[in-house]
């Protein structure tokens, strides 16, 4: 056998001794097969449920401080206000002053929502971070755990005031306007709470806006005094709706109220606009000089239908709710990246 040419390789790519091997790369952080989630929608929200419920359970104070100062204020107003049953001109302006301190009462003790949550939001993130379960799951089970709270701490507020002062109103209607505004106001303190980044922020942000929802109800301005510019704050407030829907359940009708005129200046009502009503039934303006109704229109409330508020202010609650998920998902993904 001659000897291999110097110029001649060894290997030649032709011969069958020589393969070419290709193999396959695997793309780096490769999207897993299967779900993201371990559990089912409905599961996560039946366990989160269970966690939050056994949590309240073992700090009670969650639950019962804000039942105590429910139940120690309407004592309290129960006891200033006295019997608000008379039909006087004394006693409108003295039923409009209740309700409105009854209806800040439910925005401004919700704010112990604040710190609550914002403990909670750290473990929040972390779970969410490994996928545990998803940010819908959290927002309905904690809204479905606080659901029996607020309508038990609603209608023990609704039942001492209602028959210590002798309200004239239906107590299902007063209870069922009391437990919508618990649902809605502790929705936007949970998106207020999400969206700052320490409790005393949280504070201070809840108490300037409910402030400011408070001073545009129609309370201190009607809505007809209410700068065009600044009108939207009257539609937008919280406050409005359950307001408006308490006088509606208190006054509406044609229940005649007597007294001096001198006697509706001092308070909110001011001047007097006779209702529709008032002029439809044409009475006897010595015997009855005022009627419910008018109440209604001299406080420039135009829908006199309880449902309509109710269903308008649970409308926030769910917008709120709404704001409240995007905050979520928006703040977990910021925090694992």
């Amino acid at each position: 056998m001659p000897p291999p040419s110097p110029h001649e390789p060894v290997f030649k790519p032709e011969e069958p001794t020589y393969q070419e091997y290709q193999l396959d790369l695997e793309p780096l952080d490769a999207p897993e097969e299967g779900p993201k989630f371990a559990n089912p929608w409905l599961r996560e929200v039946a366990v989160l449920s269970w966690r939050t419920a056994l949590n309240v359970v073992r700090t009670p104070e969650l639950f019962l401080s804000r039942e105590i100062v429910l139940t120690v204020m309407a004592l309290i107003l129960s006891t200033l206000f006295h019997r608000l049953s008379d039909a006087s001109f004394i006693t409108i302006n003295r039923i409009l002053n209740f309700y409105i301190f009854a209806v800040c009462l439910v925005f401004f003790s919700s704010n112990d929502a604040v710190p609550t949550f914002i403990q909670e939001r750290f473990i929040f993130i972390r779970e969410r971070s490994h996928n545990a379960y998803r940010a819908s799951s959290y927002v309905i089970s904690s809204l479905i755990v606080y659901l029996p709270f607020f309508a038990i701490q609603g209608f023990t507020f609704a039942v001492i005031t209602k028959f210590m002062l002798h309200l004239k109103s239906s107590l299902v209607n007063f209870w069922i306007i009391l437990f919508a505004s618990l649902i809605t106001t502790n929705a936007y303190v949970m998106l207020v709470s999400a969206l700052v980044p320490s409790y005393i922020t949280g504070y201070a942000v809840v108490i300037a806006t409910t402030a400011l929802f408070f001073l545009t109800c129609g309370f201190f301005l009607k809505r007809t005094k209410i700068p065009v510019a600044w009108s939207w704050l009257h539609y937008i407030s919280a406050i409005k709706y359950p307001f408006e829907a308490l006088l509606v359940n208190e006054f509406k009708g044609s229940r005649c109220y007597v007294g001096a005129p001198n006697e509706l200046s001092p308070g909110p009502l001011g001047d007097i606009k006779p209702s529709d009503l008032h002029n439809k039934l044409q009475l006897n303006p010595t015997t009855c000089p005022l009627i419910g109704q008018d109440v209604l229109s001299t406080m420039d409330i135009t829908i006199d239908n309880i449902w309509v508020d109710v269903a308008i202010l649970l409308a926030w609650g769910v917008l709120y709710r709404l704001f409240f998920y995007v905050v979520l998902r928006f703040y977990s993904k910021n925090e694992r990246k």
